[in-house]
């Protein structure tokens, strides 16, 4: 299985906010991540900027 590590990329910076995800959704402007443990993760005001599977990353954006 994929399981991907997510960064969140704000002002310039970039700062690991979780690991072993394996579902996000984007919904009005809330990304919601779960993990393999069926934890969720909510990033307000934020979009899905890259999705990388060879590197297993994905990249959220903060909205200003």
């Amino acid at each position: 299985m994929c399981e991907f590590t997510v960064f969140l990329e704000n002002n310039g910076s970039r700062e690991k906010i979780a690991k072993n995800v394996v579902k996000a959704k984007l919904k009005e402007g809330v990304v919601t991540l779960m993990d393999v443990g069926g934890n969720l993760t909510k990033v307000e005001k934020a979009s899905i900027q890259t999705v990388d599977v060879l590197m297993q990353e994905l990249i959220l954006k903060k909205e200003i």
